[in-house]
């Protein structure tokens, strides 16, 4: 029996630390354990004592309070699915009794500083529930790792600006090249063309010269023809 008895001891020794306790559970049970250690530990409260399930006394320094708080309901959203780290966020939806509508005009601001404590995020690596506080400053504490992504982004948008006035810069200075290739062409073909049209001009000159000239000397040939006739008629 002794043995049965020291065996057992030995098999829940090893596997205890292996068994999650109610406050490393991602459930409502587990985020109403993880709830209650954090408003016990929160340096500004007064009084938390577990009158029954879901029924606790409560004071705090943060508003004039001290009196029952119920615990309406408790709600876990997993946002796994769109957040990469797996985080999941649960709320503890309370009540404190004997409350008026102006209390939470005049203690507003305070109320909502409490009120944040009621929330709580599951993080899957460490597998606890975090308070906001302590949620945050992990966030924080990630930023600067983080933001080196759009930096580098901002850097890529740029370069990729960069290249593409390049680029459009690059392929204007082959186009200017091309056009003025195009025009010194174009201004070398009209002066060949002017050129043409001054030695066809020279050339209608000309001819209009050997016209001239022939015309003179038929007209020169007809006045010997004419003085030969007269010859040969006085003979």
């Amino acid at each position: 029996m002794r043995t049965t008895v020291a065996a057992l001891a030995i098999v829940l020794l090893l596997f205890a630390p292996r068994i999650p306790s109610a406050s490393a559970q991602k459930s409502e049970e587990g985020l109403l354990v993880a709830w209650e250690q954090a408003q016990k530990a929160d340096p500004n409260t007064l009084k938390f004592e577990r009158v029954k399930d879901h029924q606790y006394h409560f004071a705090t320094k943060r508003f004039p309070f001290d009196g029952d708080l119920l615990v309406r309901n408790g709600v876990v959203e997993d946002f796994s699915a769109v957040n990469q780290d797996g985080i999941s966020m649960g709320t503890v939806e309370v009540e404190l009794q004997g409350l008026t509508e102006n209390f939470y005009w005049t203690y507003a601001r305070s109320y909502t500083q409490w009120n944040t404590t009621n929330t709580l995020y599951w993080n899957p690596r460490t597998r606890e529930w975090l308070t906001s506080e302590k949620y945050f400053q992990q966030v924080r504490a990630r930023i600067p790792g983080l933001a080196v992504w759009p930096v580098l982004m901002g850097f890529a948008s740029l370069g990729i600006f960069v290249l593409i006035l390049f680029v459009l810069l690059f392929s204007l200075a082959r186009y200017n090249r091309k056009l003025k290739v195009i025009n010194q062409r174009s201004e070398r073909t009209l002066q060949i063309s002017e050129r043409n049209g001054q030695i066809a001009e020279r050339n209608a000159q000309i001819l209009e010269q050997g016209l001239k000239l022939q015309e003179a000397n038929a007209k020169v040939f007809q006045e010997m023809l004419a003085e030969l006739k007269k010859m040969s008629a006085g003979s």
